[in-house]
Protein backbone atom coordinates (compact mmCIF):
# COMPACT_ATOMS: atom_id res chain seq x y z
CA UNK A 1 0.00 0.00 0.00
CA UNK A 2 2.96 2.21 0.95
CA UNK A 3 4.45 2.11 -2.21
CA UNK A 4 1.54 2.25 -4.34
CA UNK A 5 1.06 5.38 -2.61
CA UNK A 6 4.69 6.47 -3.20
CA UNK A 7 4.47 5.82 -6.81
CA UNK A 8 0.85 7.36 -7.07
CA UNK A 9 2.52 10.90 -5.45
CA UNK A 10 5.48 10.64 -7.50
CA UNK A 11 3.81 10.37 -10.70
CA UNK A 12 1.28 13.01 -9.64
CA UNK A 13 3.84 15.27 -8.96
CA UNK A 14 6.14 15.23 -12.10
CA UNK A 15 4.58 17.56 -14.21
CA UNK A 16 4.85 19.83 -11.48
CA UNK A 17 8.14 19.00 -11.18
CA UNK A 18 8.54 19.66 -15.04
CA UNK A 19 6.91 22.90 -15.15
CA UNK A 20 9.40 23.97 -12.13
CA UNK A 21 12.65 22.58 -14.07
CA UNK A 22 11.52 24.46 -16.80
CA UNK A 23 10.92 27.67 -15.35
CA UNK A 24 14.07 27.73 -13.57
CA UNK A 25 15.79 26.93 -16.72
CA UNK A 26 14.42 29.69 -18.45
CA UNK A 27 14.92 31.92 -15.59
CA UNK A 28 18.90 30.92 -15.47
CA UNK A 29 18.77 31.51 -19.17
CA UNK A 30 17.68 35.16 -19.25
CA UNK A 31 20.47 35.46 -15.93
CA UNK A 32 22.54 34.61 -18.00
CA UNK A 33 21.36 36.65 -21.49
CA UNK A 34 21.49 39.52 -19.25
CA UNK A 35 24.75 38.82 -17.44
CA UNK A 36 26.15 38.70 -21.36
CA UNK A 37 24.28 41.62 -22.49
CA UNK A 38 25.95 45.18 -22.60
CA UNK A 39 24.36 48.16 -21.04
CA UNK A 40 25.32 51.02 -22.99
CA UNK A 41 24.89 54.55 -21.58
CA UNK A 42 24.45 57.71 -23.19
CA UNK A 43 25.33 61.57 -22.06
CA UNK A 44 24.41 64.59 -23.88
CA UNK A 45 27.11 66.78 -23.62
CA UNK A 46 26.45 69.22 -26.59
CA UNK A 47 23.28 70.70 -28.01
CA UNK A 48 23.23 72.58 -31.44
CA UNK A 49 22.66 76.57 -29.87
CA UNK A 50 19.66 77.42 -33.41
CA UNK A 51 18.52 73.63 -33.74
CA UNK A 52 14.79 74.99 -32.51
CA UNK A 53 15.65 77.70 -34.99
CA UNK A 54 16.57 75.66 -37.55
CA UNK A 55 13.90 73.24 -37.48
CA UNK A 56 11.26 76.29 -37.83
CA UNK A 57 13.15 77.35 -40.89
CA UNK A 58 13.41 74.37 -42.54
CA UNK A 59 9.71 73.88 -41.80
CA UNK A 60 8.86 76.96 -43.31
CA UNK A 61 10.54 76.51 -46.41
CA UNK A 62 9.10 73.36 -46.95
CA UNK A 63 5.90 74.79 -46.35
CA UNK A 64 6.14 77.63 -48.59
CA UNK A 65 7.42 75.64 -51.85
CA UNK A 66 4.68 73.36 -50.91
CA UNK A 67 2.15 76.30 -50.59
CA UNK A 68 3.47 78.07 -53.74
CA UNK A 69 3.15 74.41 -55.71
CA UNK A 70 -0.44 74.09 -54.70
CA UNK A 71 -1.19 77.89 -56.25
CA UNK A 72 -0.07 77.13 -59.48
CA UNK A 73 -3.13 76.12 -60.91
CA UNK A 74 -4.82 79.34 -60.24
CA UNK A 75 -2.57 80.99 -62.02
CA UNK A 76 -4.16 79.30 -65.40
CA UNK A 77 -8.12 78.81 -64.48
CA UNK A 78 -8.60 82.76 -62.75
CA UNK A 79 -10.16 85.22 -65.12
CA UNK A 80 -8.03 87.66 -65.61
CA UNK A 81 -6.68 90.19 -69.13
CA UNK A 82 -2.99 89.10 -68.05
CA UNK A 83 -1.60 87.08 -71.08
CA UNK A 84 -0.72 83.08 -70.89
CA UNK A 85 2.81 83.80 -71.03
CA UNK A 86 2.85 86.36 -67.94
CA UNK A 87 1.44 84.04 -66.16
CA UNK A 88 3.68 81.27 -66.93
CA UNK A 89 6.88 83.51 -66.13
CA UNK A 90 4.80 84.51 -62.58
CA UNK A 91 4.47 81.11 -62.02
CA UNK A 92 8.22 79.70 -63.08
CA UNK A 93 9.47 82.82 -60.96
CA UNK A 94 7.52 81.39 -57.64
CA UNK A 95 8.49 78.18 -58.20
CA UNK A 96 11.46 78.83 -58.81
CA UNK A 97 12.34 81.38 -55.76
CA UNK A 98 10.54 79.02 -53.03
CA UNK A 99 12.52 76.00 -54.86
CA UNK A 100 15.89 77.18 -54.39
CA UNK A 101 15.70 79.06 -51.45
CA UNK A 102 14.37 75.19 -49.72
CA UNK A 103 17.34 73.78 -51.47
CA UNK A 104 19.88 76.41 -50.36
CA UNK A 105 18.40 75.78 -46.99
CA UNK A 106 18.15 72.01 -46.92
CA UNK A 107 22.13 71.93 -47.62
CA UNK A 108 23.18 74.47 -45.32
CA UNK A 109 21.21 73.13 -42.60
CA UNK A 110 21.90 69.20 -43.33
CA UNK A 111 25.27 68.94 -41.16
CA UNK A 112 23.89 71.03 -38.61
CA UNK A 113 24.63 68.65 -35.28
CA UNK A 114 21.34 69.29 -33.26
CA UNK A 115 22.60 67.16 -30.19
CA UNK A 116 26.07 65.67 -29.33
CA UNK A 117 26.00 62.25 -26.75
CA UNK A 118 29.54 60.07 -25.34
CA UNK A 119 28.58 56.54 -25.26
CA UNK A 120 29.97 54.42 -22.53
CA UNK A 121 29.58 51.50 -20.21
CA UNK A 122 30.80 52.55 -16.86
CA UNK A 123 32.58 55.81 -16.57
CA UNK A 124 32.00 58.88 -19.77
CA UNK A 125 35.58 58.51 -21.36
CA UNK A 126 36.59 60.81 -23.91
CA UNK A 127 39.53 59.57 -26.29
CA UNK A 128 40.39 59.06 -30.11
CA UNK A 129 38.00 55.78 -29.54
CA UNK A 130 34.99 56.99 -27.74
CA UNK A 131 32.01 56.23 -29.89
CA UNK A 132 29.58 59.17 -30.04
CA UNK A 133 25.81 59.55 -31.17
CA UNK A 134 25.17 62.67 -33.37
CA UNK A 135 22.22 63.82 -34.13
CA UNK A 136 20.97 65.90 -37.30
CA UNK A 137 17.33 67.04 -39.32
CA UNK A 138 16.39 65.12 -42.22
CA UNK A 139 14.45 66.99 -45.39
CA UNK A 140 11.42 66.80 -43.17
CA UNK A 141 13.33 68.32 -40.04
CA UNK A 142 12.91 65.00 -38.59
CA UNK A 143 15.99 63.28 -36.03
CA UNK A 144 18.74 61.29 -37.53
CA UNK A 145 20.81 60.02 -35.22
CA UNK A 146 24.07 58.16 -36.56
CA UNK A 147 27.13 56.74 -34.53
CA UNK A 148 30.73 57.90 -35.41
CA UNK A 149 34.30 57.66 -33.51
CA UNK A 150 36.51 60.71 -32.82
CA UNK A 151 39.40 59.15 -35.07
CA UNK A 152 36.64 59.19 -37.77
CA UNK A 153 36.27 63.21 -37.54
CA UNK A 154 38.61 65.43 -39.78
CA UNK A 155 38.79 68.70 -39.58
CA UNK A 156 37.05 70.62 -43.01
CA UNK A 157 37.43 73.28 -44.50
CA UNK A 158 33.88 73.73 -46.00
CA UNK A 159 31.04 76.60 -45.61
CA UNK A 160 28.79 74.97 -42.28
CA UNK A 161 31.44 72.11 -41.87
CA UNK A 162 33.27 71.44 -38.87
CA UNK A 163 34.10 67.93 -39.95
CA UNK A 164 33.99 64.96 -42.40
CA UNK A 165 33.62 61.71 -41.72
CA UNK A 166 37.05 59.37 -42.94
CA UNK A 167 36.21 55.64 -43.36
CA UNK A 168 36.82 53.18 -40.52
CA UNK A 169 39.59 50.63 -40.33
CA UNK A 170 38.34 47.12 -40.60
CA UNK A 171 38.56 46.73 -36.56
CA UNK A 172 36.45 50.07 -36.34
CA UNK A 173 33.76 48.90 -38.60
CA UNK A 174 33.00 45.87 -36.91
CA UNK A 175 33.26 47.47 -33.15
CA UNK A 176 30.73 49.90 -34.65
CA UNK A 177 28.13 47.25 -36.08
CA UNK A 178 28.63 45.48 -33.01
CA UNK A 179 27.65 48.71 -31.11
CA UNK A 180 24.86 49.28 -33.21
CA UNK A 181 23.62 45.84 -32.73
CA UNK A 182 23.44 46.01 -29.27
CA UNK A 183 21.99 49.66 -29.04
CA UNK A 184 19.58 49.32 -31.36
CA UNK A 185 17.97 46.18 -29.90
CA UNK A 186 16.63 44.64 -33.21
CA UNK A 187 15.17 48.14 -34.44
CA UNK A 188 16.90 50.58 -36.65
CA UNK A 189 17.24 54.18 -34.59
CA UNK A 190 20.74 54.70 -34.94
CA UNK A 191 22.97 54.01 -38.25
CA UNK A 192 26.43 54.30 -39.00
CA UNK A 193 28.19 58.09 -40.11
CA UNK A 194 28.92 57.35 -43.64
CA UNK A 195 32.77 58.10 -45.48
CA UNK A 196 31.72 61.80 -46.84
CA UNK A 197 28.86 62.80 -44.21
CA UNK A 198 29.83 65.86 -42.68
CA UNK A 199 28.92 67.62 -39.34
CA UNK A 200 28.62 71.07 -38.27
CA UNK A 201 28.68 72.32 -34.62
CA UNK A 202 29.46 75.43 -32.79
CA UNK A 203 33.25 76.04 -32.00
CA UNK A 204 32.95 79.29 -30.48
CA UNK A 205 30.83 80.33 -26.98
CA UNK A 206 30.21 78.30 -23.69
CA UNK A 207 31.28 74.26 -24.56
CA UNK A 208 31.07 71.80 -21.93
CA UNK A 209 34.19 70.13 -20.72
CA UNK A 210 33.34 66.92 -22.72
CA UNK A 211 32.74 68.71 -25.86
CA UNK A 212 36.26 70.89 -25.47
CA UNK A 213 37.78 67.21 -25.31
CA UNK A 214 35.74 66.08 -28.52
CA UNK A 215 36.80 69.22 -30.61
CA UNK A 216 40.56 68.39 -28.80
CA UNK A 217 40.38 64.61 -29.80
CA UNK A 218 39.68 65.52 -33.41
CA UNK A 219 42.78 68.03 -33.93
CA UNK A 220 45.35 67.03 -36.70
CA UNK A 221 42.98 64.18 -38.13
CA UNK A 222 43.71 63.79 -41.64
Amino acid sequence: MNTISVTFLRNASQPQLIKSASRLTRLQQQQRFQSTKTVWQTKEIYQGGLAKAAKVMKLASIASFVGASCAIPFFFTGESDVPSAARTILACTTIGMTGSSTAIITWALRPYITSLKLVYKDHPQIDPHTPLLIETMTFLAQSKTRLVFPEQLAPATMPLTSWIVNPPSESLASKTQQILNQINDGQVRVTAAQPGDQFYAHSQGQLSAEMQQVLAATQGIQ
